[in-house]
């Protein structure tokens, strides 16, 4: 009686066990992956996080509405998060490790360009499906380099020059331009963008002044600018670097003797300038969370909402870098319910035929090459001092305008496309 028990028993346990095997054999097959790299440590630190912080925010809001629907199936997305610590060798070992995971089905990420470059190089023999969220060079575009499955949100270096110098000459109506960029690759390719825009523009006279990466001390550098007598300094440069050129530009009450423009600012360096060396400085942005006082409602509106999500996640107003990382993220998801596949071929095909899709920048269109073109490609807007600070961190800049010229992105022709 009492063995007869016992097999009963235990042929109970051995069902149970069958069937939460069995359970979470469905739940596995039920859950994909996506691989989330930024640069957490290194150079890239002050904002990698941030980035990736973007792209989680867009697989949550997925997840928190029921999952990912493809194939008749819900699926959870699981974050597979790396840390290339600004390096392209690592970038390379933790992508090649993520994606030999069968149930890891594309890669978002990318905070500095050479990183970016070296995860193309490795997607392009493998053929998987990247998306990355940073600022490359043109080059990453053609048609010769690209991976097949490779998107990048964002776009290239050289439309920061482009629109910079697009908007000071077409709008500006500035006569006497001096550039002052930092003498690296991220330098080298902005200027490659102004002075192609300048180049057609033969009635507007121009120089470059270039200073080495790291350069403490700017003022040589921008003596040798106004020694042009500019009606505008448009200055290109990045991190530490802005900082510091900024900072001199305001010491040396270069403001009040000429024009001064910065092509290219973000939340993550604008903390790090002083507000009084800011104040009255116009800039450009790849967007601004605080639209107040823009010409297009719906922006102001659509900005506020993701604003609003982010700084419930975070804390904090979202970087510019953070709202395109998100749109990677969530464009990445978009392929894979057009296709109703994780096969990168047909996730890329899908974008391709139906590329509009709605953003904080307006209603946007993916282009041959690989990325989108926005209604508004960038905001000019001019830089608070502090006394008109609501915020002394992020409340730093207020809108004055926007350039939507056809300057900004290259023709597709003219990377092989």
């Amino acid at each position: 009686m009492k063995k007869g028990v016992g097999r009963v028993f235990l042929g109970g346990w051995a069902s149970a066990l069958a069937v939460f095997l069995l359970a979470g054999s469905a739940l596995s097959a039920d859950t994909i992956k996506i691989g989330v790299i930024y640069s957490l440590t290194g150079a890239g630190s002050s904002l990698g996080p941030i980035q990736a912080q973007g792209a989680k925010l867009a697989i949550k809001e997925a997840n928190d509405a029921g999952g990912l629907a493809v194939g008749g199936k819900k699926y959870k997305i699981e974050v597979v998060e790396r840390d290339d610590e600004t390096k392209p060798d690592v970038a390379i070992r933790r992508v090649t490790e993520m994606v030999r995971d069968k149930d890891l089905k594309a890669v978002v990420g990318g905070t500095f360009a050479h990183v970016s470059q070296a995860m193309n190089g490795l997607a392009k023999k493998q053929n998987f499906y990247l998306m990355t969220t940073n600022g490359v060079p043109d080059s990453y575009f053609s048609k010769e380099e690209k991976g097949a499955y490779v998107l990048c949100s964002l776009g290239d270096n050289g439309m920061v020059g482009r629109g910079a110098a697009a908007y000071v000459a077409d709008v500006m109506k500035v006569k006497n331009v001096v550039f002052f960029m930092p003498d690296y690759a991220y330098g080298r390719f902005a200027f490659g963008g102004a002075e192609a825009v300048m180049k057609q523009r033969p009635n507007i006279p121009y120089n470059v002044v270039w200073s080495p990466v790291g350069t403490a001390d700017m003022t040589p550098y921008l003596i040798k600018c106004m020694d042009y007598k500019p009606e505008i300094i448009c200055m290109g440069h990045w991190g530490n670097d802005a900082i510091n050129v900024l900072k001199q530009a305001y010491e040396m009450g270069l403001g009040k003797k000429t024009k001064l423009f910065f092509n290219w600012i973000i939340d993550v360096m604008a903390a790090g300038i002083p507000p009084e060396a800011l104040d009255g400085v116009w800039c450009q942005m790849w967007w601004y969370h605080d639209m107040s006082g823009f010409k297009d409602q719906e922006i102001v509106k659509a900005s506020q909402a993701f604003t609003a999500r982010y700084r419930a996640a975070y804390g904090i107003p979202p970087d510019p870098y953070a709202m395109s990382a998100y749109y990677g993220a969530a464009e990445t998801l978009r392929a894979m319910r057009l296709a109703n596949s994780f096969d990168p071929q047909k996730m890329y095909a899908a974008l391709m035929a139906n590329p509009d899709f709605n953003s904080v920048k307006g209603p946007a269109k993916w282009r041959v090459d690989g990325r989108p073109r926005y209604k508004y490609n960038a905001w000019i807007v001019e830089g608070k001092g502090p006394k008109d600070r609501k915020d002394p961190k992020y409340d730093y800049a207020k809108i004055i305008d926007v350039y939507d010229g056809d300057a900004f992105l290259p023709p597709v022709k003219e990377l092989g496309w």
